[in-house]
């Protein structure tokens, strides 16, 4: 005797709405939603399928934990802004401009309003308890320094970058942008002054050449200019 479509559908349970790719976008964007409203902290499981109107089966398909979830978040936002910065870079036309616009596109993580919101969400003590969670910051920190390795490689060889240790200097200059940006003691709020900051270390020390400087240098050139001797 064949079983009706109510019995079969009851037996295998509640036919799934969405595919896989769908239903994990929609739990960590209603992640995103909860933990702006309420901090990661007093997040739970609960309120993240409440707002994103899923099941409970629907989060642990994806997601071991509530941490689990905190770590693909920052994953999937880090390589976001990776693929911001390679954007700025590629289409800069030298070692030189790509460094800027390297440290600009950083800038824009930390400070342009909206890119800057999910920045701090992500950064917050609570999300990075974790080990785990921590151990992959670490990770997407490299992933936003690891642009300029070959930017500054090239710079090198053409003579207009000072980097014989590129992968220690992208370090260095990642980490003096982001805690320059974030820091109560430097400029934390105030992206000129931040960029400023940034350039009155990293100018010397990659022999960048000062654009002003270049600027004054071709007033001084022209015709019909007199100076004192």
């Amino acid at each position: 005797m064949k079983k009706s479509t109510g019995q079969a559908a009851e037996r295998l349970g509640r036919p799934r709405l969405f595919d896989d790719e769908t239903e994990r976008r929609m739990v960590m964007n209603a992640a995103v939603t909860v933990m702006n409203r309420n901090g990661y902290s007093a997040m739970s499981v609960a309120d993240v399928l409440a707002e994103a109107n899923l099941s409970t089966s629907s989060f642990y398909r994806h997601f071991a934990s509530k941490d689990a979830l905190a770590e693909a978040l920052i994953r999937r936002d880090g390589r976001s802004a990776r693929r911001f910065l390679d954007a700025a870079i590629d289409a800069a036309p030298d070692p030189v401009a790509a460094f800027h616009a390297w440290l600009d596109a950083l800038l824009d993580l930390f400070f342009q309003p909206g890119r800057a919101e999910r920045t701090s969400l992500l950064s917050a003590a609570d999300v990075l308890g974790s080990r785990r969670a921590a151990e992959v910051t670490d990770e997407m920190r490299w992933l936003l320094a690891e642009p300029l390795v070959d930017l500054l490689r090239a710079g090198h060889a053409a003579g207009v970058l000072d980097s014989a240790h590129p992968e220690a200097d992208a370090v260095s200059l990642f980490a003096l942008a982001s805690q320059i940006s974030f820091s109560e003691h430097g400029f934390a709020g105030n992206r000129d002054e931040t960029r400023a900051q940034v350039m009155r270390f990293a100018a010397p020390a990659l022999r960048i050449p000062d654009p002003g400087a270049r600027r004054k240098s071709s007033r001084s050139r022209q015709p019909g200019k007199k100076h004192a001797s």
